[in-house]
């Protein structure tokens, strides 16, 4: 029971140290850097240096940071044309899953439905910041639904791979006030639901431009924003 606590808590520690990271590479912070240390990584976030070393596969995994033949380990700069081909790819995986579920004839709505709920609801947390990981937690268990209704176990397998950058832009866009969302949150959500049960092919063009062309607006804009504060 303890060592299935301490694991618990020891991936949980690598979670918030990746989510922190993400945010900041996203933001540039680590721009021009020549090199990053795991003790530099270890000493800002107050972890172990085994927790840092977790971390930094995965970020070498996302194609986040290189590692050179000296050990040595850099940040990679997330440009304009990375977010865009990030966007570009969920889009082309996510339309891949709706035109399997516009193809079977039973499919079960429930849990999709549910989650478009819980959109509305976070809506009204006054708190901000508590807003914003509702908004990121149901936009993630909403696109997942999405994939895990195709029973499509290797497309669910490339969403998985390049979904942890995804939920860092959605925590970007979900930082901005409703008036300034491309796309919005309930709505946009709503019509992909009702669009996909009623077994409407513009569905497809629907949800390329919001996993595409609205997320891509908004994460800029978000990422401006979040420079100034």
């Amino acid at each position: 029971m303890n060592m299935a606590k301490s694991e618990f808590e020891h991936q949980a520690t690598v979670n918030m140290v990746l989510a922190g990271m993400r945010r900041d590479i996203l933001l540039g912070k680590y721009k021009g850097r020549k090199g990053i240390s795991e003790a530099e990584i270890a000493g800002k976030y107050q972890v172990s240096r085994s927790s840092v070393r977790v971390v930094c596969r995965t970020l070498i995994s996302d194609g986040l940071m290189i590692e050179k033949s000296n050990g040595r380990k850099e940040i990679v700069t997330v440009t304009e044309k990375y977010i865009e081909d990030l966007c570009q790819t969920r889009s082309i995986l996510e339309c891949a899953a709706c035109r399997i579920i516009l193809e079977r004839q039973n499919n079960d709505f429930l849990k999709l439905l549910s989650i478009v709920g819980k959109f509305y609801s976070d809506l009204q947390i006054e708190d901000r910041e508590k807003r914003r990981y509702e908004l990121v937690d149901s936009n993630d268990r909403f696109h997942k639904e999405i994939f895990a209704m195709t029973d499509n176990v290797t497309l669910i397998q490339c969403m998985h791979t390049i979904w942890p950058m995804i939920s860092t832009i959605v925590y970007f866009n979900a930082s901005l006030a409703p008036d300034l969302n491309e796309h919005g949150n309930y709505e946009s959500h709503k019509k992909i639901a009702e669009m996909l049960m009623e077994k409407d092919p513009d569905v497809l063009e629907f949800v390329r431009y919001h996993s595409e062309e609205a997320a891509m607006t908004d994460v800029l804009r978000a990422i401006e924003q979040a420079k100034k504060e």
